[in-house]
């Protein structure tokens, strides 16, 4: 009988331990932004050993898909992880970030002139942004097949991560994935989302049902950087607030918001002209359809809304702005830069100025969030910066 008892113990030990926890967990929060560095690391040193975090084995990259997409997928014990891979140099995938105008979360794409049914969100006022959700359905039958295959391995939690572009795959995944019908992804999958440095993915009705539906039970976080601009496209403004108020003006003042002229004129148009932005947007996204129906695969999109105006989806996780270290330039190297991209102090001594979209860089990420959450590892950590990204 104890014996019996003994195994009844373990066998629930084991099934509890391979369940996801809500909440953020900085340890889970460290491996998959690690894991995020992978294609960063391949791409710099062909060798991606040195970030992947011990226990982890990749176990399937996905090919080439759509607008230069791929993902990948990994285990540790029974634990899987989808990682899907942020923006690459190629023009489709910056095609994909700029064809931002929104389609209702639920609806039909005809790719290749067969009827896609797809759902992100249950709201009829909830809406997406093409580019990813296109993404998203031209990965889903391989990342379906993926899924299947960690299932028949006994793996059902399931953990969904991306830096830059891939969280916003990220996001959208899972809110894809939550809304398959039942016998298309087996019900005993869970999943927790953790994005990072994403550009926002849906309207207001969209993120309000994201976040009540997996922000609120502590299942998805958006880890961002307030001093990454990408993590503030494509456009937002609060809707319930006004231009300028006391409030903002109190907020800029204490230091908790920081307005800059740039961003008081996009809001501005934003507010005032969005119907005349929203007939642009969607004249100039109907010729990025018709872009990609001829380079890279037939579509017809629905037809676009009229809103542009994007809100987070996700918890929000902020990390401190990453410190640009000081590097000075000697004298004998000089002649090597522009001046212009070089600052000097009073002592004549010339400086690296830092250099653009160094607070995105996936990295720098890895390294905020254990400076943040980590602080052991964060002091132990022999490589703080990678020297391309100075």
């Amino acid at each position: 009988m104890k014996i019996f008892t003994s195994i009844v113990i373990l066998l629930i030990s084991v099934n509890l331990n391979a369940q996801l926890k809500p909440g953020f967990e900085p340890e889970e929060a460290q491996d998959l932004i690690a894991i995020c560095n992978s294609y960063t690391f391949l791409e710099l040193y062909e060798d991606d050993t040195d970030i992947i975090p011990k226990g982890y084995k990749k176990k399937f990259t996905s090919e080439t898909i759509g607008m230069d997409n791929q993902f990948q997928i990994y285990s540790t014990g029974k634990t899987g992880v989808i990682h899907f891979r942020g923006s690459t140099s190629q023009v489709t995938s910056w095609i994909e970030n700029m064809y931002s105008a929104m389609i209702p979360a639920r609806g039909v794409v005809k790719i290749n002139n067969k009827e896609h049914t797809y759902q992100f969100a249950n709201d009829t006022l909830a809406a997406v942004h093409s580019g990813y959700a296109l993404a998203i359905l031209l990965q889903a039958p391989s990342l379906l097949e993926q899924i299947k295959q960690l299932n028949a391995q006994g793996i059902h939690s399931i953990l969904i991560t991306g830096h830059s572009q891939g969280g916003a795959l990220a996001t959208l995944c899972r809110a894809y994935l939550e809304h398959l019908p039942s016998e298309t992804v087996a019900a005993k999958n869970q999943f927790k989302t953790y994005s990072f440095a994403n550009p926002m993915v849906g309207n207001k009705a969209f993120a309000e049902e994201y976040n009540t539906m997996y922000s609120a039970d502590k299942t998805s976080f958006r880890i961002i950087n307030p001093a990454d601009m990408i993590q503030e496209m494509p456009v937002h403004y609060d809707e319930d607030k006004k231009l300028i108020n006391a409030e903002r003006i109190f907020n800029t003042i204490s230091g908790k918001e920081k307005l800059s002229l740039k961003k008081l004129s996009v809001e501005f148009v934003a507010r005032n002209f969005e119907r005349t932005l929203a007939n642009h947007i969607g004249f100039s996204n109907r010729q990025i359809e018709r872009f990609v129906s001829k380079v890279i695969t037939s579509i017809e999109m629905p037809e676009y809304t009229k809103d542009i105006n994007y809100y987070k989806a996700g918890a929000v996780m902020t990390l401190r702005p990453f410190v640009y270290p000081t590097v000075a330039i000697e004298e004998s190297q000089l002649s090597e830069y522009d001046l212009k991209d070089l600052l000097q102090d009073d002592n004549g001594t010339f400086y690296k100025k830092e250099p653009a979209f160094f607070q995105h860089k996936p990295y720098n990420y890895y390294v905020g969030v254990l400076q943040k959450y980590l602080p052991k590892e964060y002091d132990s950590l022999k490589r703080k910066y990678l020297p391309e990204n100075l």
